[in-house]
């Protein structure tokens, strides 16, 4: 079993909701994170993306993309989202999926130094989320963009 496919499981158990939303970490290279799920156990009664689950999908690529890098840094921490904000440009008709990337490398090596030095720290990410066959590159526009600031609390 791969560390995605373990760190999948962990979410599964810990996260029921993305069980039920059948989500799935399908990439992460120390730097992004693309997460995608199915329409069909996320749709609204228009038989478009529910705005809860789309939401959902794109908290996931960031949550789990800090989750990710932190454990890669050597840090033990936990990762809650502080806020977070979405913008729906237009409607989900398909399955879907979510890329969220890290800062730029100084901005995340100065989070990682922060919460070295303070057992705490903030980073704010986005992530974007496409309808189609996943990719982390995609030449059709974003259907909708998160934006959510997350902290990160060393054990």
């Amino acid at each position: 079993m791969s560390r995605l496919d373990d760190f999948q499981q962990r979410i599964h158990d810990v996260i029921p909701l993305t069980h039920a939303m059948g989500a799935e970490l399908l990439h992460y290279d120390g730097r992004q994170l693309l997460v995608r799920a199915p329409l069909q156990p996320n749709s609204n009664h228009q038989g478009t993306g529910f705005g809860g689950a789309i939401y959902s999908v794109a908290v996931l690529a960031a949550w789990g993309l800090i989750e990710l890098a932190v454990e890669d840094a050597g840090v033990e921490g936990t990762v809650v989202i502080q806020s977070g904000s979405m913008d729906y440009g237009q409607p989900v008709d398909g399955d879907f999926f979510a890329v969220c990337r890290l800062p730029e490398p100084e901005d995340w090596d100065r989070f990682l130094i922060t919460l070295r030095r303070r057992g705490r720290a903030r980073v704010a990410l986005k992530s974007g989320l496409y309808c189609g066959t996943p990719g982390l590159e995609t030449e059709q526009p974003a259907a909708a963009f998160f934006e959510g600031r997350f902290v990160v609390v060393s054990r």
